[in-house]
């Protein structure tokens, strides 16, 4: 287990690093500022909703990553770690949600799929025997369905507006936090899980949200004006209206 635990360790670090580096580099070598029918600032910057979420990866997504650290259990850096990746693999799909009109649904599943295939990992992590650690595998199962909301359909669709439908998703991870808290507060090391439920709430219940209600408020805010999502690549262009020449 020494070695499991040095490795995941090594990983969560890795993670941090990622984060760290995305936080601190220019605006242009993050994104696709010259997409064609990207949403951009007036600066001609990054799209505010793909710079928004830039933000709430290098603040509490990296907050959360480091309070594990200090936690010293595999299971949950493991698990993390993957939580860690879909917000990573989100960022893709917000990214192209910027740059792109609203795709036909099997495009719109292709871009999904990542970020289910790595919720589904985590879902995965709290499955089968039980450990101490079940409970905040459980609070990250449920919390990771937060990233769902880019899914949003409609009304019609079974599933509540962006905001809302975070807010849902931390209420079910709550009753499996609050039993952390339960299970660790006012023991010998206890500080640092009341610490990971605190970051973990932090980065669901208010900075995802609060993301979703600003800048998804009714659903995903596509562009009207952008490319095709089957042609797009993170940190390219999508196929869409040419931009115009540069002045003479």
């Amino acid at each position: 287990m020494a070695v499991n635990m040095e490795s995941l360790v090594a990983r969560l670090e890795a993670v941090a690093a990622r984060l760290e580096a995305q936080a601190g580099a220019p605006a242009a070598a993050k994104t696709t500022a010259s997409t064609p029918g990207a949403k951009i600032d007036a600066a001609g910057g990054v799209a505010p909703s793909v710079a928004a979420f830039d933000a709430l990866i290098a603040g509490p997504l990296a907050e959360l990553v480091a309070a594990t650290g200090a936690l010293g259990d595999a299971e949950i850096a493991d698990a993390t770690a993957l939580f860690a990746d879909a917000f990573n693999a989100e960022r893709t799909v917000i990214e192209c949600i910027a740059s792109c009109r609203k795709p036909e649904m099997d495009a719109l599943q292709s871009l999904l799929a990542p970020v289910g295939d790595l919720m589904t990992r985590v879902g995965a992590k709290s499955e089968g025997r039980r450990t101490d650690a079940f409970n905040h595998l459980k609070a990250l199962a449920e919390a990771s369905q937060c990233l769902s909301f880019v899914a949003y359909l409609g009304p019609d669709a079974g599933m509540s507006l962006p905001g809302p439908h975070v807010t849902e998703t931390w209420q079910s991870a709550e009753f499996y936090a609050n039993k952390v808290l339960v299970q660790h507060r006012n023991t010998e090391g206890g500080a640092a899980h009341v610490a990971w439920v605190s970051a973990l709430k932090r980065l669901v219940s208010v900075a995802t949200r609060d993301y979703a209600k600003e800048h998804h408020t009714t659903g995903p805010a596509w562009n009207p004006k952008g490319g095709d999502v089957r042609s797009f690549k993170p940190g390219g262009a999508a196929a869409g209206k040419a931009p115009p020449p540069p002045p003479p």
